[in-house]
């Protein structure tokens, strides 16, 4: 599963961790694995001048304050960004959350994007009741990624 956004002009892809070694050149990566989906229990360090954000995060526990924190990281850089998660769903769950807000997707136009994203209702609930929350504040005018 990938997913491929562009939002404001900086490229985001959402992949399952297996695939990492498949996209090209990416600036910044934000790994949503939690400790216990590293094989050796380590936490790698990343490729020489890649910037990794380590932002744990499960389907349960996903939440408003985990999507401003992937906000404010994507503000920080011009990207590419990749996005990873164990199987990927998380991974594009987060993107698809970002992307719908500032570009003013109806949780219908995400889900979309990505069909495997059924396979768990706990993600494909946080993402409709997110994006249903923010569809008043989606199109921003004031600069905001």
């Amino acid at each position: 599963m990938r997913v491929d956004v562009e939002v404001n002009g900086r490229k985001i892809t959402a992949i399952p961790v297996a695939m990492r070694d498949q996209i090209q050149a990416p600036e910044v990566l934000l790994d949503c694995r939690r400790s216990t989906e590293f094989p050796s229990g380590q936490v790698p360090a990343p490729p020489e001048g890649l910037k990794l954000v380590r932002l744990p995060l499960s389907a349960e526990s996903l939440s408003e304050q985990d999507l401003e924190q992937v906000r404010r990281e994507f503000a920080r850089s011009a990207g590419p960004f990749l996005v990873v998660s164990q199987t990927g769903l998380r991974a594009a769950t987060v993107v698809l959350a970002h992307a719908g807000r500032v570009l003013g997707w109806k949780p219908e136009e995400a889900l979309a994007r990505c069909p495997g994203l059924e396979a768990d209702p706990r993600l494909t609930g946080f993402l409709t009741r997110y994006l249903k929350e923010h569809a008043d504040r989606s199109v921003r005018k004031d600069g905001d990624f």
